[in-house]
């Protein structure tokens, strides 16, 4: 960049570069990520060799806090941070999934792959609580309780995860971990202008092998004897009749490919007194569903504008919008994985004459149900969060003293509309050779109408002071913030519509019609601020407040104090320690603690609570006629002293560099003490009292564990590399939880995690007769039944016998591995993550009593002749002898998986330059490649967590795509 101008270029990869200067003492101000920013006089045309020496992370690297940011070096909390490049390596279009295995104490499972319905679980450093909500505070851009989920990943600047005591200057909201987001802004220069365009193609990650025809009869005749004939069950599996065909449900509802578009367009830049950052974003993706009109498209804008107004004051005017569509089935996605589960192999999609088949009954044939032949269900949402805000430096007062501040008014538009109709499927019978269209039982036709409009404002200000005297470094804040939210929902529904090709509510029958509405409130207000002193670079300390009040709690336990304390001592820049210790170039110890708190919890609580009741059971009999009326139910009883959960933060760690830079290493232990935590004491007080309990602030937990990261880069001429490992261990454990005084120790979930499993242990399955007469077991148990053992010594298995265990679904460890390398244009970048100690629980055949059950379940069953089989004899939901909660169902849920992996090119800028181009990049990436788990055979992704397997699985993505500038 030509110093003092707008006239700048960029270099291409192996760092050429050429610019036009104004003159012979034109100055040059280079800069690149990493290395120290260098300013050159330039005295003739000739090439020049000019060298940028690595920049002293630890000293120089600004960190975004809470309310502010702080140089590195300085940050005195447990903090962690990811750069918007890496995020938009990811293929997934939703930023929660692309911080998988990228920041130490995030613990991210992804649930599902569905289009618009693919976000992460996200959890800071595990479970806290059992009583409220466990996700963390996002914030964008300052303003809390902004989604970030779907903002355009070309956008995002950086984002920081606030995991110990630097969360709790955000007092009730902090209990969970605080994620701070920061969108792109301008930069002084001429206007850069970068387009980004992608196709990729969506799988699923994994698929249950399910049985086919002939199996299944076998397996359910072996359940319910000569359900289905023996000569049935030989044609279906000879195969040679049309007439007697298997249907693989799961692969006729699902296609293997998808595809997925993106493109991406933002222009930057600006002056000294103007910056300004416009961006733009279309995706569109569609649905592994086959012949599905589920969809989901997604248009993203913003504006983020910097100007200076004075010399003291700068102003910034920020607008961003949203809108997404999503188009599904008219039937949710756990109807239609149902159907397909437990629709029977032996009926056709299609019969002879072409026709759909009506599946078992009333017509639903899932490959009907993704289709828009049975309607649509349709979700239009508008997001608009324009912010306003100031920064006036008040010199003339003291020097390093400021005020500034925001206002922001965010809406949140949701229209919903569900229009179901009857669709054409086909019985046949057999005997008559007749098709019969079941039409008209398939479905009424009905349109429902849900509306929902929410609006949030945030209003924020502070008085700033910043100033060095000598070795001495202050810096501090006082601020107010006020949060406040309206709801609103409109909702109507009528049926038997004039006609099925009207989709209109107005056609329906006032008939049956339903229309209501709700509303809700919510807010926050708060007086905080924050203190920090530094000496000499070498001694730091900060204090923080928040005293903060909730709209959740009576006025009386509305506003509470939340306080925070850190320090940290940076050994490296003592005299003795550069003397005995020269190969650490930085080193720095810290340690926090905070008092945070937790507001999630469910509204009104303290208010005596109604509900209008239309059950005729609840109706009241006025009149000799016996006319009905509705009535008021009191639907909870009122805590007036309900209060917020409590959680002491405590946090020990450092800070390390070696090798001039290279290599860096962090490390913290953390010990989160939960308390009040909202539970009812419904368990400790009988039933027979007819007493509704409220939820009290009674319950309590304990979190303790550590995180460690591990960073290595290095430089060998046009060879660069990097290798980075992060690892979190996190352990919680139920203190306190009201339990009933006849509950066994061997339940109780005191000392356990908090989300353990509660099932029967057991010894495998059932070989032989002497196994069951020789132990205590369930009336009627036979061979091949699970083999329950009696923990509690009576000589019966009952629910006593279940114990409480150790394992949960939700991961001890995490981890994550990232890779890169570039040479000459040439960059290849690499993401692992994976999980251990996670136990998921698998009962394919819970979900009903006809499911077919998984290839895996039926090899493996116990039968006549094979009775020393791994797994029960044939059973559906209705066995009480095996489809229960089971030790035997337990399965690890540990998995590594290459969760991205991006290969790159960086064209020679003599391709392209003459066209006007400033740079040019290729690439092809994959999401969710590859996973190492011992759960494939299951067909069930170790993520998942759904216990019958029925859900829109992961995807996997492969995409390529370029990225070009101007």
């Amino acid at each position: 960049m030509e110093k003092g101008s707008a006239n700048g270029t960029v270099t291409s990869q192996d760092g050429r570069f050429r610019i036009t200067v104004a003159g012979k003492n034109a100055v040059l101000v280079i800069s690149y990520t990493g290395y120290e920013t260098k300013e050159i006089h330039v005295d003739n045309d000739k090439p020049q060799n000019i060298v940028l020496a690595l920049e002293n992370k630890g000293l120089n690297e600004v960190v975004v806090i809470g309310y502010g940011a702080q140089k590195k070096a300085s940050v005195t909390g447990s903090v962690a941070s990811v750069k918007g490049s890496d995020i938009a390596q990811s293929s997934s279009a939703n930023i929660s999934n692309a911080i998988a295995g990228r920041i130490p104490g995030v613990i991210a499972n992804n649930r599902s792959g569905r289009p618009g319905d693919d976000a992460s679980t996200i959890l800071i450093r595990g479970f806290n609580s059992f009583g409220g909500g466990t996700s963390p505070l996002v914030v964008v851009d300052g303003v809390p309780d902004r989604d970030f989920t779907r903002i355009n990943p070309a956008d995002i600047e950086n984002i920081t995860v606030l995991k110990d005591a630097a969360a709790a200057i955000y007092g009730v909201r902090s209990a969970n971990g605080v994620i701070l987001v920061t969108t792109k802004r301008g930069k002084t220069g001429k206007p850069t202008i970068q387009y980004d365009g992608s196709y990729g193609i969506q799988q699923l990650t994994r698929l249950p092998e399910i049985v086919n025809a002939w199996q299944y009869m076998t397996y359910y005749n072996e359940i319910n004897p000569n359900t289905y004939s023996q000569a049935d069950i030989d044609k279906y599996k000879a195969g040679n009749d049309s007439n007697y065909r298997s249907t693989d449900w799961i692969n006729e509802v699902f296609r293997k490919n998808a595809p997925q578009l993106a493109h991406a367009l933002s222009v930057s830049g600006g002056t000294d007194n103007v910056k300004y950052y416009f961006s733009g974003q279309y995706l569109d993706q569609s649905s592994n569903f086959r012949n599905s009109i589920e969809h989901y498209k997604q248009f993203n804008i913003r504006s983020n504008i910097d100007a200076r107004i004075s010399r003291n004051l700068k102003v910034n005017l920020d607008l961003a919008a949203r809108r997404e569509d999503r188009t599904y089935p008219t039937y949710g996605v756990n109807s239609i994985l149902h159907e397909a589960r437990s629709l029977y192999p032996f009926i056709p999609v299609r019969w002879a004459n072409g026709s759909l088949s009506a599946g078992v009954s009333n017509g639903r044939n899932p490959v009907i149900l993704v289709t828009g032949d049975p309607g649509y269900d349709k979700i239009k949402n508008y997001v608009l969060t324009p912010l306003a805000g100031f920064d006036l430096q008040l010199p003339f007062i003291t020097r390093g003293l400021s005020v500034s501040g925001y206002a922001s008014f965010d809406i949140n538009l949701r229209n919903e509309k569900i229009f179901t109709k009857p669709w054409d499927a086909y019985s046949y019978n057999r005997t008559t050779g007749e098709y019969a269209n079941q039409k008209t039982s398939t479905a009424i036709t009905s349109i429902t109408q849900d509306d929902r409009l929410t609006y949030y404002n945030t209003n924020f200000i502070k008085l700033a002071y910043d100033r060095q005297f000598g070795l001495h470094n202050i810096n501090a804040f006082a601020g107010y913030e006020q949060t406040s939210s309206n709801y609103s929902q409109t909702y109507a529904y009528r049926k038997n519509l004039l006609s099925d090709q009207i989709d209109q509510i107005f056609t329906g029958n006032a008939e049956g019609q339903n229309a209501t509405g709700a509303s809700a409130q919510d807010g926050r207000a708060s007086y905080l601020g924050r203190l920090g002193y530094n000496f000499d670079n070498k001694y730091l300390a900060e204090l923080s407040f928040r005293y903060n009040g909730s709209f959740n709690f009576p006025a009386s336990n509305r506003w509470g104090f939340f306080p925070a304390v850190s320090v940290g001592w940076r050994i490296s820049e003592e005299k003795f320690f550069q003397e005995f210790v020269p190969f650490i170039n930085q080193l720095k110890i810290r340690a926090s603690w905070g008092m945070m708190g937790s507001d999630a919890v469910a509204q009104y609580l303290f208010l005596t609570r109604y509900q209008l009741v239309t059950n005729k059971n609840y109706y009241t009999y006025f009149g000799n006629d016996y006319a009905l009326a509705s009535s008021l139910l009191l639907s909870s009883t009122p805590n007036t002293n309900i209060t917020w959960e409590k959680q002491d933060t405590r946090n020990i760690g450092f800070d390390a560099t070696f090798l001039n830079g290279k290599l860096n290493i962090n490390a913290d232990y953390f010990r989160y003490l939960r308390k009040d935590i909202l539970a009812q004491r419904s368990a400790s007080i009988p039933l027979y009292t007819g007493m509704s309990l409220p939820a009290e602030n009674i319950g309590k937990s304990l979190n303790r564990g550590f995180d460690l990261s591990v960073n290595y880069n290095n430089r060998k001429g046009a060879f660069q590399y990097n290798i980075g490992i992060n690892l979190t261990y996190a352990k919680s454990k139920v203190l306190f939880r009201d339990e009933a005084a006849n509950v066994p120790e061997w339940q109780k979930s005191e000392g356990h995690p908090i989300d353990s499993w509660l099932v029967y242990n057991t010894n495998g399955v059932y070989h032989t007769k002497e196994e069951i007469d020789g132990s205590v077991h369930l009336p009627g148990a036979k061979i091949g039944d699970l083999w329950i053992k009696d923990i509690d010594g009576n000589k019966s298995i009952t629910s006593n016998d279940m114990v409480r265990r150790f394992e949960s679904a939700t991961p001890k460890f995490v981890y994550g591995i990232n890779l890169g390398a570039s040479y000459k244009g040439v960059a290849v970048n690499l993401l692992f993550s994976g999980q251990e100690k996670a136990k998921q629980m698998i009962l394919s055949q819970m979900q009903g009593s006809l499911v077919a059950p998984p290839k895996w379940l039926y090899d493996g069953r116990s039968t006549a002749d094979n009775p020393n089989a791994q797994y029960p004899r044939a059973f559906n939901a209705n066995d009480s002898y095996n489809s229960i909660y089971a030790d035997f169902w337990l399965k690890n849920a540990a998995f590594l998986r290459l969760k991205s992996v991006e290969a790159s090119y960086s064209l020679p800028v003599h391709l392209y330059s003459r066209f006007g181009f400033s740079s040019m990049r290729v690439y092809a990436s994959a999401y969710n490649l590859l996973s190492f788990d011992g759960m494939k055979k299951y067909g069930i992704d170790p993520e998942t967590n759904n216990i019958t397997g029925v859900n829109y699985p992961q995807s996997r993505i492969f995409r390529t795509g370029i990225n070009v500038g101007l």
